[in-house]
């Protein structure tokens, strides 16, 4: 058997996160050892409730709490991340990565839970026997710009490597961007 670990840091609405743990439930496991690894940021009960329940269905699901939530905003017209929010999921993503190491699994699977997986995405991943392989999806972080990748070099959404920290015109910021 191949063991490989779902993990994620959830902060999630509770309509969304149920859809993404639904996709979780119908993906196809045979001969994979699906093993689950959640860290709860949730600021909203229910949605800490339909993780709790979620474990309570299915096998080998590890939920650690968060107790320290700090504010996220996500509306209908942006995300907002801030420095402390990225190194916050970034220790999150930490923690799981480090449990994958300590308990030997084949593969991780990290995954943000504003997504809905085909059922055949695990099997597919597996299949291609990579060490590493990754998705960018691309989002309008506003309503009225442009399709970017959801990626960054550092800070919040720097797509492209500028030169000792050199300052570049509006201009020169979008060709890096649109090149990257």
């Amino acid at each position: 058997m191949i063991k490989v670990l779902v993990g994620s840091p959830i902060h999630q609405k509770p309509d969304i996160l149920r859809e993404f743990l639904i996709s979780l439930k119908e993906l196809k496991k045979d001969e994979l050892d699906i093993q689950y690894c959640f860290i709860d940021d949730n600021s909203i009960m229910e949605s800490s409730l339909i993780l709790a329940k979620f474990k309570e269905e299915e096998k080998k699901v590890t939920i650690l709490k968060n107790n320290n939530t700090s504010l996220y905003i996500c509306d209908d017209y942006t995300h907002r991340w801030s420095n402390e929010l990225i190194e916050k999921v970034s220790k999150f993503k930490n923690i799981i990565i480090q449990r994958a190491i300590k308990e030997n699994f084949d593969y991780l699977f990290l995954i943000d839970s504003d997504l809905i997986l085909h059922p055949n995405t695990l099997k597919r991943l597996v299949s291609l026997n990579k060490e590493i392989i990754s998705n960018i999806f691309w989002t309008k972080w506003q309503p009225d710009s442009y399709e970017q990748p959801q990626v960054w070099l550092k800070d919040t959404y720097t797509l492209y490597d500028s030169e000792g920290g050199v300052g570049l015109t509006e201009a020169e910021t979008l060709k890096n961007h649109q090149s990257s």
